[in-house]
């Protein structure tokens, strides 16, 4: 291209000088996106911005032009709306009055995040940056631009789910970036099938990385969360975010690629922790692999799979479920016919149930010929005495019958005896490798509910039962107790906010924020409960408010609570 005045601003291909593009279909008369730089605006003298694609609290993404290096580039502009503002086709910003130290803060971290990021370069499922400057009173950041589509679109247009074979060729290697990013101290805390793109190449890469103040609700920024994919701690007051936040934003990404669906948000899982999958793609689906999904989509931040090197250790448990269901197809085709034994083949079980049912004919017959031929003797006892016996001798034979069954049943090594699991800690029996049973039997979640005298965690019923022959290898789906549904508040006062939130979404409320000045509290310590007093009973799931101190008041104000966002 020997000029530039002819650039398609939605796509970077050469429009020929008409006012249509013919590749995307893009019109030059449409209009750029609020607040965002002009059309065709110069930065460092290289860069031709073209359309914004989308904003966020952190700032607006466009396509763009490298007239140096001649391809199609993605700009990142740190643009906090809520902290500042452009003129009408300006490009200079200017912060809004009272934010300037907020946003100082923002934008030194927006460069440090961004130049931790253009250090993984060797990272190639991620988006790499490859230039970060400063222009217009404000950062940007560039990275080469690649045609692809979101995993969401990937996943509607390959029929609303994927199989394991082809999720995981997708989804491993961006778990092996993860797990190097984690170990440099850098989080995501935005993955999603929005941020997860499929490449033209088919590879699938991590993009759209942000600060950590717009992956959180406790911030001064607008937060960017997805429903369903973000973590119960990105939503709590004052907590620090680790590797297991993106954890749950990765499994989470990988169910809705397996099942079509997301999970329910995290702050409606802790009422109800089911992961609901259909039949059809439960049986599709290998069950060391449900099993890790469910480990990494623990709400709790303490129950949930840790590291991304954990999960990868337990996506990686078993072969797929395509090898695994035919090779138990393959068993049961080739199993031989029981041989004959001296030239007589054996009697099968369904035969003695017949003549154990023509035995028990004949002997009530027996008993109705007598009572018959004694009518009107009045000799109740003695029919009391033969029915007992007639009724104990069909006893006696179902229960050969039955013994003759579990005999030949337990002669088949693929058949084992369920074990008992009431009682038993979920968590527990879900830990891979920690017992010699695990390859026997997996433990699936069906549902929790509230007991108030089995402790939460601890198994309430299970199916099959304790005792039931069950084929190696399948689940037990059990009921996992949520504790009583009344729940006392826990002591806070003196605590720090952050100390405070967590031992009351532990105790399983929701948290909210309210400050007031207070003589005798330090400034940042909680105060107490707002209305309510530690020990109150409450029902699982309430709201309740955090008080804390803003110090002593300032001369003329008076020591009033005001609220503040959650």
């Amino acid at each position: 291209m020997t000029g530039f005045d002819n650039l398609c601003m939605n796509c970077m291909s050469d429009t020929n000088g008409k006012t249509e593009c013919s590749n995307c279909g893009f019109s030059s008369s449409e209009p750029q996106m609020r607040h965002a730089l002009p059309y065709r605006t110069r930065l460092q003298n290289r860069y031709i911005v073209g359309r914004a694609k989308k904003s966020n609290g952190e700032g607006i993404t466009y396509i763009g032009y490298d007239t140096v290096l001649n391809i199609p580039i993605e700009l990142r502009e740190f643009f906090p709306q809520t902290l500042c503002e452009r003129p009408a086709n300006g490009t200079d910003i200017r912060v809004i009055g009272g934010s300037e130290i907020i946003f100082d803060e923002c934008l030194a971290a927006f460069l440090n995040y961004s130049r931790e990021i253009a250090h993984m370069r060797e990272l190639s499922a991620i988006v790499q940056i490859y230039d970060i400057f400063e222009e217009n009173h404000t950062a940007y950041t560039v990275s080469e631009w690649s045609e692809s589509i979101t995993l969401r679109y990937f996943v509607e247009r390959s029929g609303g789910n994927l199989s394991w074979n082809a999720a995981r060729q997708l989804f491993m290697p961006v778990l092996s970036a993860l797990s190097s990013m984690q170990a440099a101290g850098i989080r995501h805390l935005g993955i999603s099938p929005d941020t997860l793109n499929i490449m033209q190449d088919g590879r699938m890469k991590l993009g759209s990385f942000c600060i950590s103040a717009v992956r959180r609700m406790d911030t001064d920024l607008p937060p960017d969360l997805v429903p369903g994919c973000a973590a119960i701690e990105q939503y709590v007051m004052d907590y620090v975010p680790n590797e297991s936040t993106d954890v749950y934003g990765f499994a989470a990404s990988l169910f809705f690629a397996l099942t079509g669906t997301m999970p329910q948000e995290a702050l409606k899982r802790r009422n109800d922790m089911r992961l609901l999958i259909p039949t059809s793609i439960m049986r599709s689906l290998p069950p060391h692999v449900v099993t890790a999904m469910a480990n990494a989509l623990q709400v709790s931040p303490d129950k949930r799979t840790p590291t991304f090197e954990r999960l990868r250790a337990e996506l990686s448990a078993a072969p797929t479920v395509t090898a695994t269901i035919e090779d138990t197809q393959r068993i049961h085709r080739s199993a031989p016919e029981p041989e004959e034994d001296d030239g007589k083949k054996g009697v099968p079980n369904f035969v003695w149930v017949i003549l154990t049912c023509v035995a028990a004919l004949i002997v009530f017959t027996i008993v109705g010929i007598i009572w018959i031929s004694n009518t009107g003797r009045g000799d109740t006892e003695t029919l009391a005495s033969e029915t007992s016996q007639v009724e104990s001798a069909t006893a006696g034979s179902l229960e050969m019958t039955l013994d003759s069954v579990d005999s030949a049943d337990s002669a088949d090594p693929n058949l084992i005896e369920a074990p008992n699991l009431v009682g038993q800690v979920f968590q527990e029996q879900t830990n891979s490798g920690e017992s010699s049973s695990s390859q026997d039997y997996q433990v699936l979640l069906s549902s929790k509910q509230f007991s108030d005298t089995i402790p939460e965690g601890s198994i309430i019923s299970q199916s099959p039962a304790a005792g039931t022959k069950m084929a190696r290898g399948t689940a037990i789906v059990v009921v996992v107790s949520e504790g009583a549904a009344v729940r006392t508040l826990p002591p806070i006062a003196g605590k720090t906010l952050a100390e405070a939130s967590e031992a009351v979404t532990s105790a399983g409320f929701t948290p909210t924020k309210t400050e007031e000045y207070s003589s005798g509290v330090e400034k940042g310590m909680v105060i107490g409960y707002k209305d309510v007093q530690e020990g109150s009973q409450m029902a699982y799931g309430s709201q309740v408010s955090i008080v804390v101190s803003k110090g002593p008041a300032p001369d003329g104000a008076s020591e009033t609570a005001s609220d503040s966002a959650p």
